[in-house]
């Protein structure tokens, strides 16, 4: 692998792994803004669901009066006086039935049931009315009552001021209009229900103004966390990134020298070889042995040769790319094959769309076509067709070489790539293969910004180089 791949594969490790991070940071955040949200619904239904069961009142709430258009003289109450209260001359607040009525102070304030109690609020699930006290405190609203014919009978509100007999009319017919019958308007909830009475609806506005705004807080939190976590990891897989790429590069760039030194050495020893068995030859004579010899001299010069073309097929990053005509390129390529595929009785045939420009290296396409047409003239069943077409695929480019090829029905193709796979030895032996032509096929491809892929159906075998337009 070149350092160009090693550092796109950064690149997409970066990019994919910033996005998975984004990902599960957006969820987490998500749900725990969902979370809250779900939670203060809750809360706001059981508020109204009691507020309702009281036909709109609660301690201390105010009747707000129709002549002045706001709450009732020196905050009149709306709840009547008990025969206490008449007795002593002193007002008792009167309390609605409270669910826990009797429960010992004890037993509410105990360790164990608060901590229930707080779990469930948690989790949106509790009942807020066990703590009646506090829920009656905090709870601010506004209630409109109307009768059977749809007229305002009362108005009733608990610590809210600013709002007069004709706002919370018109707001209360703005809800009792609309296609829900629970929504929110800012930082208002409000619920439009049937009065308990059975006697015209109830439409009421709950100000949830500190739990709106906590979950504005929440949710701006969980953004600047979800952008700050993302650009942190982003940095930090780049910066860690280049300390554990730099080892693999430094072990690429070794290969690629390695291979370099190993076949500059090779071809020493080989031209002796070939020289000697020459001589040989020429003192006593050709036979079995000093054609066998050259056979394996030969081999291994082409597959020395064809090792040199793996490396400066990953080092073609700097290939020079510009305009050119690859129409014509293919097309003088595959007709020097037309004798080659004739001397072993196999028909090339050519599909090839004209004057296709396209921005690549003109030395790549010609040894693409070369790699795949050698392929498909070396392993065509005898006096079969080999098919070259080129065409435009939307922006790009697509050149496919098949052949027909009755013995290819259980290979495994997904190996076709690797270097030196063999799927028949005797078969590719037979035909000088070094199971390596492929991979290059491959990787020349790749450096061309596009991909090489083979598929086999009806006993032929097509290989797809597809080539992006720049």
């Amino acid at each position: 692998m070149s350092e160009r791949q090693l550092q796109k594969l950064r690149s997409k490790f970066i990019r994919i792994s910033t996005l998975s991070f984004f990902g599960v940071m957006l969820l987490m955040g998500g749900l725990i803004y969902l979370f809250s949200e779900i939670t203060l619904r809750n809360e706001v239904h059981q508020i109204m669901d009691y507020i309702i069961e009281n036909d709109g009142q609660l301690p201390d709430s105010v009747q707000i009066g129709p002549e002045t258009g706001h709450k009732g003289d020196a905050g009149e109450r709306t709840e009547e006086i008990t025969e206490e209260e008449t007795e002593t001359g002193t007002e008792a607040p009167v309390q609605p039935a409270h669910p826990h009525q009797g429960s010992s102070p004890e037993d509410e304030e105990s360790f164990d049931r608060h901590m229930e109690w707080s779990l469930k609020r948690l989790f949106g699930v509790g009942n807020i009315l066990e703590e009646y006290e506090d829920f009656v405190n905090n709870t601010s609203y506004f209630a409109v009552l109307f009768d059977e014919e749809d007229q305002v009978e009362n108005i009733t509100s608990r610590n809210i001021s600013f709002i007069d007999r004709e706002a919370a009319e018109r707001y209360a017919r703005i809800a009792a209009g609309r296609m829900f019958g629970f929504g929110s308007f800012g930082r208002f909830y409000y619920c439009v229900r049937e009065r308990v009475n059975g006697q015209g609806r109830i439409v009421i506005y709950i100000d949830q103004t500190a739990q709106v705004s906590a979950n504005n807080r929440i949710l701006f939190a969980a953004l600047t966390l979800l952008g700050a976590g993302t650009l942190l990891a982003f940095l930090l897989m780049r910066i860690f990134s280049v300390h554990f790429l730099r080892s693999e590069i430094e072990n690429a760039e070794k290969q690629k020298q390695f291979i370099t030194n190993a076949s500059h050495e090779l071809k020493t020893p080989l031209a002796v070889i070939r020289a000697n068995t020459e001589m040989q030859e020429i003192i006593g004579g050709e036979n079995e042995w000093t054609q066998s010899t050259m056979r394996q001299v030969d081999r291994m010069s082409g597959l020395i040769g064809n090792l040199v073309k793996i490396a400066r097929a990953q080092e073609m990053e700097a290939a020079e790319m510009r305009e050119i005509d690859v129409s014509g390129i293919v097309e003088e390529t595959a007709a020097s094959y037309v004798p080659v595929a004739a001397s072993e009785g196999k028909k090339l045939e050519k599909e090839i769309a004209p004057s296709l420009i396209f921005r690549t290296d003109e030395g790549s396409i010609r040894q693409l076509t070369s790699l795949l047409l050698d392929n498909a003239v070396k392993y065509c069943d005898e006096k079969g067709t080999i098919s070259v077409t080129l065409k435009k695929s939307g922006k790009n480019l697509l050149l496919s070489v098949s052949n027909d090829y009755a013995a290819g029905k259980e290979i495994d193709y997904s190996r076709f790539f690797e270097r030196f796979y063999r799927a028949d030895e005797s078969h590719h032996s037979e035909k000088g293969g070094y199971g390596i032509g492929l991979s290059i096929a491959e990787s020349l491809t790749k450096t061309l910004g596009g991909t090489l892929d083979v598929n086999w159906k009806n006993g032929r075998i097509t290989f797809r180089a597809l080539m992006r337009g720049r």
